[in-house]
């Protein structure tokens, strides 16, 4: 059974298509049909449905794409604090970003930063002009820095195959594992990284429920 699972979680797959991006500003931006007030929810940005499947496009062949989806947060909006005095921090969860792209971080790192801010300029007119320092933290850094297979915070892709009860592979559904004693209970369990603490949460009911009936 062991050897059978080894082989499941050999074919699991944890590519990433997700970098994050940090902007130091100068100034609170300002974002087409927003008010200020609304700059402290969460804003998303992403083509439509027609270009979700053309940025998506480049990444499978390892290419920069020039569309992405924008996950934004200006926590400064809300706490003034977090910054200088009349500064601002914008940070954004950014999708359809290759692992390794095929010119390389050294080259790709500085063209997607480019791309990204031109994206923004569309939307938030003079964003570009405001930033005073920024940082992209692409998918290969968060396998560097934090262990992260293919750099998938999700610990894994979300895809049909790897969902729901068939999450991370048929066999280890659960959170038991074909290894006595051995319990998954991070992203990688369902139901994901996006409900942060619930697969440990499911995981430790499984592990009472389970020593309850022995």
């Amino acid at each position: 059974m062991e050897a059978g699972m080894a082989k499941r979680a050999e074919h699991y797959r944890s590519r990433s298509g997700t970098a994050k991006l940090h902007l130091a500003l100068s100034a609170l931006p300002t974002f087409n049909g927003l008010t200020e007030a609304q700059l402290a929810e969460r804003l998303v940005i992403t083509p439509s449905m027609d270009n979700m499947e053309r940025a998506l496009n480049p990444m499978k062949y390892r290419e920069l794409s020039n569309l992405h989806t924008f996950d934004i947060s200006i926590p400064t909006a809300e706490d003034p604090e977090l910054a200088p005095a009349g500064q601002h921090i914008l940070t954004a969860i950014v999708h359809y970003v290759p692992f390794s792209p095929d010119v390389g971080w050294e080259t790709g790192r500085p063209q997607l930063m480019s791309q990204l801010l031109s994206e923004l300029e569309s939307y938030a007119p003079g964003i570009g002009s405001l930033v005073t320092a920024s940082e992209l933290v692409v998918p290969s850094d968060f396998e560097a820095s934090h262990g992260m297979t293919g750099g998938s915070w999700h610990h894994g892709e979300l895809s049909i195959d790897q969902a729901l009860m068939m999450r991370p592979f048929p066999g280890s559904t659960q959170y038991a594992t074909a290894v006595d004693g051995l319990y998954l209970c991070g992203a990688g369990a369902h139901p994901g990284g996006g409900l942060q603490g619930l697969p440990g949460r499911n995981a430790a009911k499984e592990i009472l429920k389970r020593g309850a009936l022995s």
